[in-house]
């Protein structure tokens, strides 16, 4: 026997590591369990002053998914596109598939994720969002006490989970913890089922990056450009008319007592006077006329300052490309698909599929786990294998295109003798 052989028979032979039962994780949505939720939801009439006071990034970022329009947007499209179904086959050890198990996982599939009723694609979406707006994707499979069923997946809000630099086996590796009401709860392989997909990590980093963070300041900027449009529009946009009031015609109109009077009694005719003249102006209705004494002047072309102007769009371009930058957006996606054509939309469509390629494919790998786990526990042989199905980002008209070009290429290579006729046929229709 040589020495692949040995080692192949020592490790058929090794006991395989016990599955953890139960659950050890907690939701992480706050720091005691909460046993009644409001569907009453809060909501802010300074967004902006609100935002600020907030320190941390993750609930910086969840206050403005609510409120905030372009955040709020930005994740409806992520979270929509990342999910649009997927496929889980099971195998033997000869490539071939097993469906019976994937009758049973499909059963399986229907029922975790409890809290929500929404199954398997529920949690894909919360994990996808999680990705997006959590800096990383993570799940705890409770295992019933006989080890014989997944009870369900849960999961969980990175934010709860510190790392530790620890040695195990004479290695260091860094071990995920999470705070319980005072107590430190390890959450290593052997004492959980946890596990855990970093977006985009540092390296040698388990955490991930929050890739929204960046849209932070852009959006701070962006309210506070708002309000202060808001006021230079309220000032400039509205259109206002200029009263003058002929002083010398006023004082010589002003009753002959109030005159002999003295200089306080002249000041506090002339106030009451102009006081009259501007609560009549105030209180015209938008169709009134104008009636007046030849003592006041309205001046109809002065008073709204028609030559003073912001060029508002040139400001919100200049926000929105910020903004945009910052959501990981593209413009099409967001309304601000001004001078986009079709061909350079659709490039923006790929190049956004890209990036949500790359996040499902932590969402891809956190099903497996779980698929794997669900076969050890229920006694199956089985290799489990998940995938998403594909964004169509090509419009009909492409599709074509790219058809018709092969129908020219195989046609072509007939004429050249290069191709059977039959062949360039089964080729172009996909018939043997």
């Amino acid at each position: 026997m040589g020495i692949s052989d040995k080692w192949l028979f020592k490790r058929a032979r090794a006991e395989p590591e016990p599955i953890p039962t139960g659950r050890i994780t907690s939701t992480g949505n706050g720091i005691y369990k909460r046993s009644t939720l409001s569907p009453y939801r809060s909501r802010t009439s300074d967004v902006l002053e609100t935002l600020r006071l907030i320190p941390e990034e993750v609930r910086a970022l969840d206050f403005l998914k609510r409120v905030t329009p372009d955040v709020s947007m930005a994740l409806w499209n992520f979270v929509r596109l990342a999910n649009q179904g997927h496929e889980m086959n099971f195998e033997d050890a000869n490539g071939k598939r097993i469906e019976a198990v994937e009758k049973q996982w499909r059963e399986f599939a229907s029922r975790v994720n409890q809290v929500s009723n929404a199954g398997l694609d529920g949690l894909i979406d919360i994990l996808h969002q999680s990705a997006y707006m959590r800096e990383a994707q993570a799940v705890e499979v409770e295992v019933n006490s006989e080890r014989t069923d997944i009870i369900d997946v849960h999961a969980i809000t990175p934010q709860t989970i510190t790392w530790e630099l620890e040695e195990r086996n004479g290695r260091e590796v860094w071990i995920p913890y999470q705070q319980q009401l005072g107590k430190k709860v390890s959450l290593e392989p052997g004492k959980a089922n946890f596990f855990w997909v970093p977006t985009d990590p540092d390296i040698d980093d388990p955490r991930g990056n929050l890739v929204m963070a960046s849209v932070l300041q852009s959006i701070d900027f962006q309210m506070q450009i708002m309000q202060d449009l808001q006021a230079v529009l309220h000032r400039q946009g509205w259109p206002r008319n200029d009263i003058s009031i002929d002083l010398e015609r006023m004082v010589a109109s002003m009753p002959a007592s109030i005159k002999s009077g003295g200089e306080k009694k002249r000041q506090e005719w002339l106030n009451d006077r102009i006081a009259e003249i501007r609560t009549a102006m105030d209180n015209l209705n938008p169709d009134s006329d104008y009636l007046h004494t030849d003592d006041i002047t309205i001046n109809m072309n002065q008073g709204a300052n028609a030559a003073r102007s912001l060029d508002v769009r040139a400001v919100t371009e200049l926000v929105d490309t910020q903004t945009l930058s910052g959501a990981k957006q593209m413009a099409i996606f967001m309304n601000r698909n001004q001078g986009v054509t079709e061909s350079w939309g659709t490039v923006q469509f790929r190049i956004f599929c890209s990036g949500i390629a790359s996040i499902q494919r932590g969402s891809k790998r956190l099903i497996e786990e779980v698929a794997r786990l669900w076969l050890r526990v229920n006694g199956i042989q089985a290799v489990p294998k998940f995938s998403h199905n594909l964004i169509d980002w090509e419009s009909e008209e492409q599709r074509m295109t790219v058809r018709l070009l092969e129908q020219e290429f195989h046609a072509i290579a007939q004429l050249m003798g290069w191709q059977t006729g039959d062949d360039a046929a089964g080729a172009v229709l996909g018939k043997e």
